[in-house]
């Protein structure tokens, strides 16, 4: 979820749930949980929610991976 939130700024819980394939309570649930770790930030936008990345959410995803 946070990889496709990083891939689309901006996107939509819709685009989430078509992005990841998850049904919209999953797609939601998961949003919110990276919102409480400060991963993502959520902005409503007339009746759509949108979700973008905080720098500590890019900075996971441009983090090396470990092997």
């Amino acid at each position: 979820m946070l990889t496709s939130i990083g891939e689309h700024p901006g996107c939509s819980t819709n685009e989430l749930v078509r992005l990841s394939g998850t049904a919209p309570p999953t797609a939601s649930r998961h949003a919110a949980t990276l919102r409480g770790a400060g991963l993502v930030r959520t902005a409503r936008h007339r009746n759509t929610v949108l979700h973008t990345l905080t720098a500590l959410g890019a900075n996971l995803l441009d983090a090396p991976r470990g092997g």
